[in-house]
Parts: C-alpha cells; sequence; structure tokens
C-alpha cells in the first residue's frame, strides 16, 4: 500500500471518530483486499473443519470492529492489528461452539467416539492456541504479537518486521523462541 494510501485510511479513520458515518464503508472499500489476504492466510493455517470463508471472516470482522463503541483508532497499523485480533477471537469463538457440540458424555462415549474426538482436536488446538497466546502475552507481549500476527495475520518475517518497526532479525529471533515456547505448552496441553 503507498504512502498516500496510508495517509488516506488514517485520515478516514479520524472522519470515522468524529462521526463520519460514511467513512467505514469507504474505509472498508480502501482495505478490503487486505483485510481479505490476512483472513486467507488465516485460514490456509486452519484444518477442514473451520466452516468459514475468507470473506464471510472479512465480513464478521467489520461488523464486530464497526459496532463495538470503543472504535478509537489511531492509524492503519492500528486498525488493522484490532483486525487481525477480531479474527482471531472469531475462529477461537467458531472452534470453542464447535467442540462444545461435539462434546458427548466421557460415560455415554464408545471407544469409537473416544478415539474419534482424540484425532478431531485441531479445532480445539485452536482454542489452546489461543489460550497459550493469551499466557505468552503475559510473559512477553513484543513477542505474543509478533505471533499473532504471523499465525493469525499471517504476515512474513518482513512484513512484520514492518508493521512493527523491528529489524527482520529481531522479528526471526522472536519468532522462533515463541514458536518453541508454545509448542511446548501446547504439548503440555496434550499430556
Amino acid at each position: 500500500m503507498t504512502h498516500d494510501r496510508k495517509q488516506e485510511v488514517t485520515q478516514l479513520l479520524n472522519q470515522f471518530k468524529d462521526g463520519d458515518s460514511q467513512s467505514n464503508t469507504e474505509l472498508m472499500a480502501l482495505i478490503y483486499r487486505e483485510l481479505r489476504s490476512f483472513a486467507g492466510n488465516i485460514l490456509k493455517q486452519e484444518n477442514q473443519t473451520i466452516t468459514f470463508q475468507a470473506t464471510e471472516l472479512v465480513n464478521e470482522a467489520y461488523f464486530r470492529l464497526f459496532d463495538s463503541s470503543a472504535a478509537d483508532w489511531n492509524d492503519r497499523k492500528h486498525f488493522l492489528s484490532s483486525a487481525i485480533v477480531v479474527m482471531r477471537r472469531l475462529l477461537v469463538d467458531h472452534a470453542r461452539k464447535k467442540h462444545a457440540q461435539r462434546r458427548i458424555p466421557k460415560n455415554q462415549q464408545t471407544p469409537f467416539e473416544a478415539v474419534s474426538a482424540i484425532t478431531e482436536s485441531l479445532d480445539l488446538d485452536v482454542v489452546a492456541l489461543n489460550d497459550a497466546l493469551d499466557d505468552l502475552e503475559k510473559l512477553d507481549s513484543r513477542g505474543a504479537k509478533i505471533v499473532e500476527l504471523r499465525f493469525f495475520g499471517g504476515l512474513s518475517e518482513d512484513e512484520i518486521a514492518q508493521f512493527m518497526g523491528l529489524s527482520r532479525s529481531t522479528v526471526n529471533r522472536e519468532w522462533q523462541a515463541c514458536k518453541l515456547w508454545l509448542l511446548h505448552q501446547l504439548c503440555d496441553h496434550d499430556a
């Protein structure tokens, strides 16, 4: 996105904060393709049991973003970061609901259903990843943001470095460390 387009996004966000109800429509037209790309990257990393389409995820995120009374973004980067967080929450909520609908009380499970529940646990892994990411945020907020942008935003290390104003080597180092920490947490969760 060019510098002029980034400035236009920031201007539209300021107009929205000032009460211009049309600015959110113009804003969405301006950055829809970028948000859809984020959503597509997120969904590529999920398994086939996630029933969201990229367009549906962006639309739902749009409604949540602009329906919020706390819609107070400073600039394009702040808005996109908020959009990625909203998409993350939507996927986690979706995974939790699907898991709750599939749950069969243990005393009513056949051995086949018990094994099937274990092998279909990738939806639960999204929830476990979210919980582990929340724990990581308490220890290392910058590292958690890198993971969120990488996993849920689908950004490359170069894009994250530019987005966060860090060097690529710092992003790479923190991504590797956080990945190991999360893997350890998720393996402990499964045990």
